[in-house]
């Protein structure tokens, strides 16, 4: 990867939409080491499938909009991938 280029993890969902999220974002998501016991309680048995980069997918949790974990923001905490 080029000096001056940036990581970011492309997702994608059943509608085949693109979701780009910096390295940064990444980074800003991660769990407090103390959550790790609930999150993993939350994802069950679900399997680790690795992917590209050092990231793996472990699962996806479904939260409750009021629940502990949930950090939603109507304000754009990041930019939007948008094409040139």
């Amino acid at each position: 990867m080029p000096e001056d280029a940036s990581q970011a993890l492309v997702i994608a969902d059943a509608e085949n939409n693109y979701y780009v999220l910096p390295r940064e974002v990444v980074e800003m998501a991660r769990a407090a080491p103390e959550a790790r016991a609930v999150i993993e309680e939350h994802l069950g048995a679900q399997g680790r499938v690795p992917l590209a980069d050092g990231y793996t997918f472990v699962g996806v949790l479904r939260l409750r909009a009021e629940g502990e974990m949930t950090h939603y923001t109507t304000e754009a905490s990041w930019p939007v991938a948008t094409a040139p």
